[in-house]
């Protein structure tokens, strides 16, 4: 994917830039610091619930244990490593400036310990109480992170080693996350029971953490906009359009499977005179990412809901590194600006309504239709029986529903985001082309008043 070597640089060139503000310089150090001291006061009471400490401070907390050293300090030498297998891997690439992070490192492992000494008077015997310190210490830890990656100044040396995997072995840095995470537990697991006998520091918490502290990182990226605009950083892209940004008239059609959303915005667009866009939007976000079509088919207007995909996702929101599917969004999100601003068109797919949805001069579509009717269109064009029809159908529209409740934080096909809502199955496709088109001309009427 293009621009993957930049996930792997201490500075980008936006960086490089605001580093010549001194007053804009010393707002994202402090971010830095306070990020620092939150996830490490996070991983301070999550040691105190006794429920187990998160997947990158298992073994930390384990070796502390056994050794007469503290964990802050069994946290600085890890992470001191990570900064060595970034030399290692990244070699001639590996710029000096990155060693910057052995700074964080040693401010993270001062945290450590100062915030396990703060909460060493906590005593908490009763399990509900310890759960539910367990919980705070992921909300608190994931402020933390939230600051960190916010202040967009140092990577964690964990983060540096990750994406110098990727880039060396070109894997996904969601994945690579995962697999350190788990690897980190298991070593973790493995010295408590070769020492203990028993699990220490590794328990129902530990997975708790794994799952809630991302996804607390993804709530306040949504909620805490205000921390953009006080840094001056550029707030994070919606695919939201300015309202005056262009005026041609644009009509964008979702739809759910099966219900012609194609073929009616295609015989829209030739009787209108208009430009349509559906499958150029592939071709299109190719040339922008990087991405095969397949994987540019395979992202997009679809998200798993899989446990492991939900991880995968968090371990994105909790660095500075776009995901494939959020690299395929920002893309297409980007083309279709460009075509609204460019001529009268109409787009398929790809929430080009949520996209546009304060740009003037739009109507908004969304087709839908009975389950029956949409199953048989579907078994026809891909040449396929009733009931693979219906499961393909079913899964689809759960994918996409997934996709809209993802990027949008609303449900998907409600009724007051579109102009006009019609089921095709209801009124055929005669029917339902000529109730869209004069509810498309009506509003071209009202447009052209203004």
């Amino acid at each position: 994917m293009k621009g993957a070597e930049e996930n792997c640089l201490l500075l980008n060139d936006q960086d490089v830039i605001l580093l010549k503000t001194p007053k804009n310089l010393l707002l994202r150090l402090v971010t830095l610091v306070l990020g620092l001291f939150f996830i490490a006061f996070g991983v301070a009471l999550s040691t105190k619930s006794g429920l187990g400490v998160s997947p990158s401070a298992s073994v930390s907390y384990v070796l502390s244990l056994l050794f007469p050293l503290s964990m802050g300090t069994f946290t600085t030498l890890i992470n001191v490593l990570f900064v060595i297998v970034q030399i290692v891997l990244l070699r001639k690439n590996y710029k000096p400036i990155q060693l910057l992070q052995l700074g964080v490192v040693l401010i993270f492992g001062y945290f450590t310990d100062f915030t396990l000494a703060m909460v060493s008077g906590l005593t908490l015997n009763n399990y509900i109480l310890r759960l539910l310190f367990c919980i705070l210490s992921c909300v608190i830890m994931a402020f933390g992170v939230f600051l960190e990656v916010k202040a967009n100044l140092i990577v964690m040396a964990s983060e540096g080693a990750i994406s110098a995997v990727c880039q060396v072995f070109g894997t996904e840095f969601g994945n690579v996350k995962m697999a350190l995470d788990f690897g980190m537990i298991a070593i973790g697991a493995a010295l408590s029971l070769i020492f203990f006998h028993t699990l220490t520091g590794i328990r129902e918490g530990t997975f708790i953490a794994a799952f809630l502290v991302g996804m607390f990182v993804r709530i306040y990226n949504r909620r805490l906009t205000f921390v953009d605009r006080l840094l001056n950083a550029p707030a994070p892209d919606t695919g939201i359009v300015n309202a005056a940004e262009s005026l041609p008239f644009v009509i964008t059609i979702e739809r759910e499977m099966g219900s012609c959303g194609h073929e009616l915005g295609e015989r829209l667009a030739k009787e209108l005179g208009f430009a349509f866009y559906d499958q150029s939007l592939i071709s299109e976000a190719m040339e922008k990412t990087g991405l095969s079509e397949h994987e540019i088919r395979g992202g997009e207007e679809r998200v798993s809901r899989s446990l492991y995909n939900t991880l995968v996702e968090n371990s994105y929101a909790m660095s500075r590194n776009v995901s494939k599917q959020d690299a395929i969004f920002k893309a297409q999100s980007e083309i279709i600006r460009g075509y609204a601003a460019k001529e009268n068109c109409v787009i398929v797919g790809r929430l080009g309504g949520y996209v546009l949805k304060d740009r003037p001069n739009c109507c908004h579509v969304f087709l839908s239709g009975a389950d029956e009717f949409r199953a048989r269109q579907i078994a026809e064009l891909n040449k396929m029986n009733q009931e693979e029809a219906r499961s393909l159908m079913h899964e689809e529209d759960r994918l996409r529903r997934n996709y809209c409740m993802h990027y949008t934080g609303k449900p998907w096909g409600l009724a007051h985001h579109y102009a006009v809502c019609l089921r095709t199955s209801d009124f055929g496709m005669e029917g339902t082309y000529d109730l869209l088109l004069k509810a498309v001309k009506e509003k071209l009427s009202a447009a052209s008043q203004k």
